[in-house]
């Protein structure tokens, strides 16, 4: 039994912030949902209990949470757990929030499950079950913070009137846009049921219903439709690898042509296959999104695959960046070749 202060060698500490990180990166998320890092980001200091009589949330959990958070120096917690303030890794996790939403909300219950999914006699009876509505929420935060600055410098001096968003998610990107330019109007495409339920809250909330149109498709197989007709702008976020395999990607970056006859401009952003990274130098996010995929038996390409693909279909790469994080992502918009 240990009775006095902890003194754990290098490998035990290693093991010991491995363990620890798993449970912060799922407090984070809870932190998020109940409102407590938006909290922590307005104010010096929080009192622990004022909180979660205010939140109608459970005193326990939200300590637990708090310490939790507390091991990785996300926030300082006070001896008794009475009061929380922002950590020095505060800025970071709040930040990058969305990827843990991602990880631990979205496709939680695809980890619970891994050990099944890897083993092939079990696999085939195995749904790859993942939450649409908060990957939706999720992706939202991640767009808003690293895709939308760049894509909004992109697209500064571009003349557009109908913009179509495929894989709309959350609606933010087309709510973004219709905002920034009001004499656009938006078409939002997504087959997932979850994140049209998102979407049409988000589009209701901003007042934008007569400007905005939701339309549940599936983009790997959608045919052309009265909505589509006028789009001359189409944008798709961090779903560009459900395109592929290879020839898939071919035929779905022609299809876009054919359901949208007046398109002119392309602009896509995505993630891409980390290269010449191994170990310990694995940025954030790469190994949860690779993890992913893999287990999904999902191909995901790289920068160079990318290039490949858009030259054989029928677009010319008119303007490309780079963007740190998610690391090995990109922006292009691409024109009809």
């Amino acid at each position: 039994m240990t009775v006095g202060p902890l003194h754990l060698s290098r490998d035990e500490r290693y093991c010991a912030d491995t363990f620890n990180g798993a449970v912060a990166a799922a407090a984070l998320s809870a932190a998020w949902d109940i409102g407590l890092l938006e909290e922590l980001a307005e104010k010096d200091a929080l009192d622990v209990h004022r909180f979660a009589a205010g939140r109608d949330v459970h005193l326990g959990a939200v300590r637990a949470i708090l310490t939790a958070l507390a091991s990785r120096e996300i926030v300082v917690l006070d001896p008794l757990r009475k009061t929380a303030s922002r950590g020095p890794g505060f800025e970071d996790a709040f930040k990058n929030r969305g990827f843990f939403y991602w990880l631990t909300r979205g496709c939680g219950e695809l980890f619970t499950d891994l050990t099944r999914l890897t083993l092939n006699s079990e696999r085939a009876d195995r749904g790859m079950n993942r939450d649409s509505r908060a990957i939706s929420v999720a992706c939202r935060s991640i767009a808003r913070t690293f895709f939308d600055p760049p894509l909004r410098e992109l697209l500064d001096g571009m003349s557009f009137t109908t913009v179509a968003d495929l894989g709309c998610g959350s609606a933010d990107r087309i709510i973004m846009l219709a905002q920034q330019w009001p004499s656009v109007r938006a078409v939002g495409i997504d087959v997932a049921q979850g994140a049209l339920a998102v979407s049409k809250e988000a589009v209701a909330d901003a007042q934008l219903g007569h400007r905005i149109t939701l339309v549940e498709d599936d983009v790997l197989t959608m045919a052309p439709r009265p909505e589509y007709r006028g789009v001359d702008l189409v944008t798709c976020f961090l779903m560009g690898h459900d395109f592929w395999p290879r020839e898939n990607c071919i035929n779905t970056l022609r299809r876009i042509r054919q359901v949208f006859p007046n398109v002119r401009n392309l602009v896509l952003g995505d993630t891409c296959r980390s290269t010449d990274v191994h170990g310990t130098d694995l940025p954030m996010f790469t190994l949860g999104f690779e993890t992913v995929h893999a287990v999904m038996d999902q191909y995901l390409p790289t920068l160079e695959e990318w290039h490949s693909a858009i030259e054989e279909s029928g677009w010319k790469r008119a303007d490309e960046r780079l963007i740190d994080l998610p690391a090995f992502s990109f922006i292009f918009r691409l024109t009809p070749a």
